[in-house]
């Protein structure tokens, strides 16, 4: 991708992609070698999980004897089948930029986004995957969102646990410990009820009170200038400017200023065509031009003077009569009774909103469009109420600025009352500046001054709800696994301290965690609408395409608080003022005062290395709460803003494209009740503008069995019980002639389930797709979802399910070569049966 880099500030440390990825390769490098050396394990009894059964099966013994999967050393060339017969082949030097043909010979695993319900379906599939002795050669894991809840533990899992996988599938008395504490803790927002709610409420209004201080010092430098310039009843008549009265040659009082201005801008506009007439700017670009910006800029301060005379004449109508202004204080009060609690609900709701606006204007039908219509001018109010509110406060502050001269002149200033301010308003304005003339309006202007001093020591993560969401994260998923449950006792916890950098390249698969670089503002990397870009974690290098990449540990000890909890997080920010690609514009401004904010800002990596006297001024003088107010966020910003990687690619799978992987096994767990398959279309349309990349699945399987499914179950209350398929294999074209592989394991119905599964199907139609909304799961609930997604993986690698795949003797060939590298489980269930015992 041609990506705008910074270059306001040369930094050595910020590399390229490509150091990177050569970095990648060594960490992946390690895990081979030491995977090699380690011994065959000896057979163990284990009880299969009863997700592998069908609908009428029960838990049966299985004996579970280990296998030497395919753990060779794997190699670049990927157009045809490597040489050896249990591996992929060896890994290259240079990876996946060797030749025209070349790809990666690496697997790669992505975990989509999806909150709760997505940890849970993925978790099946991670048990589904190591018994199926599949895990243990993946190189790449790729995470997002409700994905990285899952991933994150399983890194810091098999970290802290020596490699081994801390989630086996036991469904008797000795169920691993760190299975029971995340379902434990599947309703994780508010695990522990009552007492948890009440401190995420005071953690949230500690937040908006933070939000209070920055914005309050511009509401009251605006009082400040518009009591000023008028600040007695007899000047709000009269036409001045900080009490310097203005020549009228209008026959009006008003807008005096702005019709000065307006004229000048006219004359200007006047003189601007005889400029662009002149033979010397014929071959002048418009834009960028400096004279365009200069007129525009013209624009905007006319605007903002009309805007600030209005006022005068609202408050001299007000003076002028008594009753209009009772109604007038009357109807301010109660819009403002009406409209908070209006924005709070469109806040909280702006995902719900945004989804009904999609949706209906992507239907087909007249009533669906009126509603997604609808939708649309309900976001655009919503958005009109916290300007609305503001206004009122201004207003307000203004009111309450303005005297009256007892002697009746428009000059007066000392011989000032203030029939309308509040009495301890007016008292403290009083023994501060009662000497000064027009003490309200000094009493603006000091507090604004103390306020915005206070404001610059607010850093810009401290008081959003970022902290609590990481904190409650945290203690459900990140935790040091114990081998043997101990009665009445808990994984020991450790979220907060396991560093990205702590991760053991030796025990877990190379863990990617993928964020979306929110850039609104960006003048570069903006052009095709995204309003992000992708921008990615890991235990080598943070960073993005966009900003450049710069060494993990360069930003732990600028970032002090970033740790695998807080890349998780970020991963999984979905609700915040700017989302990418999903970005309500209208609705930032007020997803921003309410502190709907649970994005993070993190250092710009062409910064990460700046002397540290300059650093903590641009520190002190940040504007980064205006830049989420405005959506003016940027690439090239001291600090960037990142949030859900959702907000740009749901499926997590974009990443391991990137690198080229021979094989992509991606699981897809996101809300989608009518079976478009959504993230995994977005991903096609980004592989193949960005980077070249074809993407062959045949989906349309999947979707029509699990649609005829659920409503056979619907109508009937019963359905045929059809061996898959949950999952599809399709082909990867990269470009210049080299092919991988993508096994695509979708959240899917197709009636063989156990019989919880399909009973809670019966009771909550929407099974498996229920709102994202829902984070507060009960325990069947991600049971459930758990199990169906042991269910859909580990059919597919038993070979017991059908799959959706391509019919071409080509692709036949493809399938040949995965029975080699994932050779079928030995430890079969002996009720169900399989019907091959290879893909092809």
């Amino acid at each position: 991708m041609n990506q705008h880099t910074p270059t306001a500030e040369p930094n050595a440390e910020c590399v390229r992609f490509e150091t990177v990825f050569r970095a990648e390769l060594q960490d992946i490098k390690i895990r081979r070698t030491h995977r090699e050396k380690e011994p065959t394990a000896a057979p163990t009894d284990a009880k299969a999980d009863v997700s592998s059964g069908s609908q009428h099966d029960q838990k049966t013994d299985q004996t579970a004897s280990s296998h030497e999967a395919a753990n060779a050393d794997r190699g670049t060339r990927a157009s045809s089948p490597p040489a050896a017969e249990d591996g992929l082949g060896p890994l290259s030097e240079s990876g996946a930029f060797t030749s025209e043909e070349s790809v990666l010979n690496a697997v790669g695993l992505s975990l989509s986004g999806g909150g709760i319900r997505s940890a849970a379906f993925c978790l099946g599939v991670l048990q589904a995957l190591d018994r199926a002795k599949v895990l243990k050669n993946v190189d790449y894991l790729s995470t997002v969102s409700g994905g990285g809840y899952i991933g994150s533990s399983l890194s810091a899992g098999q970290s802290n646990y020596n490699g081994q996988f801390p989630f086996e599938s036991k469904l008797d008395s000795t169920e691993t410990p760190a299975v029971k504490h995340i379902r434990n803790y599947s309703n994780y927002l508010i695990p522990h009820g009552p007492m948890d709610l009440l401190e995420s409420l005071v953690i949230y209004v500690r937040g908006l009170v933070a939000n209070v201080i920055l914005v309050l010092p511009w509401l009251l430098f605006a009082a400040y200038i518009t009591v000023r310039s008028h600040p007695t009843r007899e000047q709000l008549a009269k036409p001045f400017l900080f009490r310097v009265p203005i020549h009228n040659v209008f026959p009006y009082d008003f807008f005096v200023l702005t019709s000065y201005l307006a004229l000048a801008l006219l004359a200007m506009f006047a003189a601007w065509t005889l400029i662009r007439s002149a033979r010397f700017q014929i071959d002048k670009p418009e834009v960028p031009s400096w004279l365009t910006t200069l007129y525009g800029c013209a624009f905007v301060v006319t605007a903002i003077v009309a805007f600030f005379e209005l006022q005068p004449l609202i408050l001299n109508k007000i003076w002028a009569d008594t009753s209009w202004a009772v109604r007038l204080q009357n109807w301010l009060q109660r819009i403002s009774v009406v409209l908070a609690p209006l924005a709070g609900a469109a806040a909280f709701f702006s995902k719900q909103l945004q989804a009904l606006i999609k949706q209906g204007l992507d239907a087909p039908g007249t009533s669906s469009k009126l509603m997604g219509y609808a939708a649309r001018g309900a976001v655009y109010v919503a958005a009109a109420l916290i300007p609305v509110l503001l206004w009122i406060v201004y207003f307000q502050l203004s009111w309450w600025g303005i005297g009256t001269c007892t002697q009746g002149h428009p000059n007066c200033t000392l011989s000032t009352q203030y029939p309308n301010t509040p009495g301890w308003l007016r008292a403290s304005a009083d023994a501060l500046f009662g000497a000064r003339p027009y003490p309200m309006a000094t009493l603006y202007l000091v507090c604004f001054g103390i306020l915005v001093f206070v404001s610059m020591l607010l850093r810009p993560n401290a008081n959003s709800l970022h902290r609590l969401y990481r904190d409650r994260l945290s203690k459900a998923f990140l935790f040091k696994p114990q081998r043997q449950p101990t009665p009445g006792d808990l994984p020991k916890l450790n979220g907060k301290d396991l560093k990205l950098t702590k991760l053991r390249p030796e025990f877990t698969p190379y863990h990617l965690l993928n964020t979306a670089l929110n850039i609104q503002g960006s003048k570069h990397v903006n052009q095709r609408g995204r309003n992000a870009d992708f921008f990615m974690f890991s235990s080598k290098y943070v960073g993005s395409e966009a900003t450049g990449y710069v060494s993990t540990k360069a930003m732990e000890r600028v970032v002090t608080e970033l740790d695998l909890g807080t890349a998780m997080a970020i991963s999984a920010a979905a609700a915040s003022s700017n989302m990418g690609a999903q970005s309500i514009r209208p609705l930032t401004p007020t997803l921003a005062l309410l502190n709907v904010r649970v994005g993070f800002w993190v250092r710009n990596p062409a910064f990460i290395k700046m002397r540290k006297v300059k650093a903590a001024l641009r520190e002190f003088i940040s504007l980064y709460f205006l830049y989420e107010l405005i959506a003016n966020l940027r690439e090239d910003s001291w600090n960037v803003y990142v949030t859900d990687g959702g907000h740009l690619e749901n499926l997590g799978a974009y990443e391991l494209l990137k690198r080229r992987c021979r094989v992509i096994i991606a699981v897809d767990a996101e809300a989608d009740p009518q079976m478009t398959f959504g993230s995994f279309v977005e991903l096609q349309r980004y592989a193949r503008i960005d980077l070249g990349v074809r993407i062959n699945l045949p989906w349309q399987k999947i979707a029509d069995t699990t649609l005829t499914a659920s409503k056979e179950l619907a109508e009937h209350r019963e359905t045929a019980a059809r061996n898959g398929p949950h999952c599809a294999i399709g082909q990867i074209e990269y470009p210049d002639g080299g092919n991988g592989v993508m096994i695509y394991i979708k959240s899917s119905f197709t009636g063989d389930e156990n019989d919880y599964i399909v009973n809670y199907k019966t009771r909550y139609p929407l099974f498996p797709h229920e709102s994202t909304a829902d984070q507060f799961f009960t325990e069947e609930q991600f049971e459930v979802y758990r199990a169906l997604g042991f269910h859909a993986a580990y059919g597919l690698f038993d070979r017991r399910d059908d799959f959706a795949r391509l019919e071409s003797e080509e692709f036949k060939k493809e399938l040949a070569w995965l029975d080699k590298i994932f050779p079928v489980p030995p430890d079969s269930d002996p009720l169900w049966g399989r019907k091959r015992s290879t893909f092809a």
